[in-house]
């Protein structure tokens, strides 16, 4: 649904729900969330391929926000532009043996490195806003050609000269043999049909991003079945596998199978890493092909396993990456705190009793009931609500009140963006800026030279 019709959704919404009194707030605040949110994002991811023989095997796939980058200007005036450089060192291990993920650095030697891989590139832009972008990226690539085996990686980043680390150090990978292998890659596409011949990659490292349906691309042993693929959402920190829960099964058929005699790792415009399958020789290479909706599973971790009778072929985990989400909706506790406003008082105090899980389930079935898409996980109303609280924030936050606690911010979260700002500047009177909307205007008197004004008067036009 577009955000202006989710808007009027949720100005009907809030017109015909009390204002009410607050009530002790919780431990975490929403500046806290704010501040903890804004961490760049840096993503990078392997794939193994069964390619040719001419053909690298293992790729590794990077992209980095803008906002992540140290960008220096360049140039003045209609000459300005800003550019930023930007290094990655790929060091990779052989591991001799299995062993514990959790003890992985402790099984690399860096003076015993395989190889090390080394890329450098740059990003422009050509204004200051788009160096905070963080839906632009610079996207890079590092390749090798490995025998089968277990192997270890260890990306290191340079920006600027400023060296920065990844929250996963060193990560591990196997690169099969096809022939017996019985764990087989998957990688995860985007926007393409099962009939296309190459397949452009998600590409935010192990993450796929919210409320976005995604393909799911499997290497398989052969078209025998039956093959059945199984997802299962995870609740993290949670050891009792019991509440473990399903949330996509599909039992695969013939159209779900393609076929190719090797695969190989495009390079497209914008350096869009893309998996092209290659028929120039005999079958070599048989894959299954399933449309993950994922558009239908919350915010979440989750595990994917594609089994071939009671044997499993391929295991993948993967979570929902939303970049821009609302920072409210990071902690539930601030996400109702938030609510006050627009909630009466026993439907406040309702909301915030019980544990965190029962909170949750409270807070989720609150905004269920008022979605306008009820058949996806995504709500609209309830986005472009805590939308405008970010906003509130963002604009009208003074020394002494955050900005949803403003009455500007408080209108704004209400009714949106006004048709109209005056701002007016009376004789001897503080500053007064009036909001017009469709079928009314508010004004607001300054009450400080910081930017705090008051509500004085709600006009019906």
């Amino acid at each position: 649904m577009p955000r202006l019709i989710a808007a009027l959704f949720l100005t009907a919404l809030l017109l015909i729900i009390d204002i009410t009194d607050s009530e002790a707030q919780r431990r975490v605040t929403y500046q806290q969330l704010a501040m903890q949110h804004r961490n760049p994002a840096m993503f990078i991811d392997h794939n193994v391929l069964k390619a040719d023989s001419d053909a690298d095997n293992v790729w590794f796939n990077f992209r980095f926000s803008y906002e992540a980058l140290n960008f220096r200007q360049q140039g003045s005036g209609d000459n300005e532009r800003f550019e930023a450089q930007v290094r990655v060192s790929i060091h990779l291990y052989e591991l001799s043996e299995r062993g514990d993920r959790s003890r992985l650095r402790d099984r690399v030697d860096e003076k015993n490195a395989l190889k090390t891989l080394n890329w450098t590139g740059s990003a422009r832009a050509s204004t200051f806003d788009q160096t905070k972008d963080a839906e632009l990226f610079l996207n890079g690539n590092l390749a090798a050609t490995l025998p089968p085996g277990r192997y270890a990686y260890e990306p290191r980043i340079t920006f600027d000269g400023r060296t920065t680390s990844m929250r996963t150090p060193v990560r591990m990978f196997t690169v099969p043999d096809f022939s017996s292998q019985r764990e087989f890659p998957v990688y995860f596409t985007r926007d393409s049909e099962i009939t296309a011949e190459e397949f452009p990659l998600v590409n935010y490292g192990r993450s796929v991003r919210y409320a976005e349906d995604f393909n799911a691309l499997f290497v398989i042993p052969d078209t025998d079945g039956p093959y059945s693929l199984v997802i299962e959402q995870l609740r993290i920190g949670d050891r009792d596998t019991s509440r473990v829960r399903e949330v996509f099964r599909k039992e695969l058929g013939d159209d779900n199978f393609r076929s190719a005699s090797a695969m190989r790792m495009r390079i497209a415009e914008r350096d869009e890493p893309r998996i092209r399958l290659l028929r120039d020789g005999d079958t070599d290479i048989n894959l299954a092909f399933v449309t993950i909706p994922n558009r239908t599973f919350e915010n979440a971790h989750f595990v994917m396993r594609l089994h071939r009778g009671d044997e499993t072929i391929s295991t993948r985990h993967f979570r929902s990456l939303w970049p821009d989400i609302p920072i409210s909706l990071l902690n539930v506790d601030v996400a109702i705190r938030m609510m006050e406003p627009i909630v009466d008082r026993e439907t406040f105090r309702e909301l915030r009793r019980g544990n965190e899980r029962e909170r949750m389930r409270k807070f989720r079935e609150f905004w269920k009931e008022r979605d306008p898409e009820p058949e996806t996980d995504y709500n609209p109303l309830m986005v472009e609500f805590y939308r405008r609280v970010d906003i509130a924030f963002d604009r009208f936050t003074t020394p002494n009140f955050a900005g949803f606690e403003t009455d500007q911010g408080k209108t704004y979260i209400r009714f949106g963006e006004p048709e109209s700002v005056q701002r007016r500047f009376p004789s001897g009177r503080p500053a007064v800026e009036v909001w017009k909307y469709e079928n009314q205007e508010f004004v607001f008197e300054a009450t400080s030279g910081f930017g705090e004004y008051r509500l004085r008067e709600r006009n019906s036009l």
